[in-house]
């Protein structure tokens, strides 16, 4: 299974492979997560190593890191990540 490194948690945790990043909400509750829309930016994010290892992003999510001041080439939004392998993120 993927591993999730989150910056200041000292543990790496797994989740499956084509799962989203919610999952880490219902399981660990280590993300901050709002609407888990793409509406709100709350679970906006780093992604400091694996980018290639989640789903690209979407106009939608795009439009919304755009309105929160938070976009470039290293920020998603969680609640849009699909996990396909190993990741290292640090929350905004």
């Amino acid at each position: 299974m993927p591993k999730v490194t989150i910056v200041g948690i000292s543990k790496p945790l797994e989740i499956p492979s084509g799962t989203s990043l919610q999952e880490l909400q219902f399981e660990q509750d280590v993300l901050p997560f709002g609407c888990c829309s793409a509406a709100c930016g709350t679970c906006a994010m780093e992604v400091l190593s694996g980018m290639e290892n989640l789903n690209p992003k979407s106009e939608e999510e795009n439009d919304v890191l755009d309105n929160i001041d938070e976009n470039g080439h290293k920020r998603r939004l969680a609640c849009q990540c699909i996990l396909t392998g190993d990741i290292t993120i640090q929350p905004l």
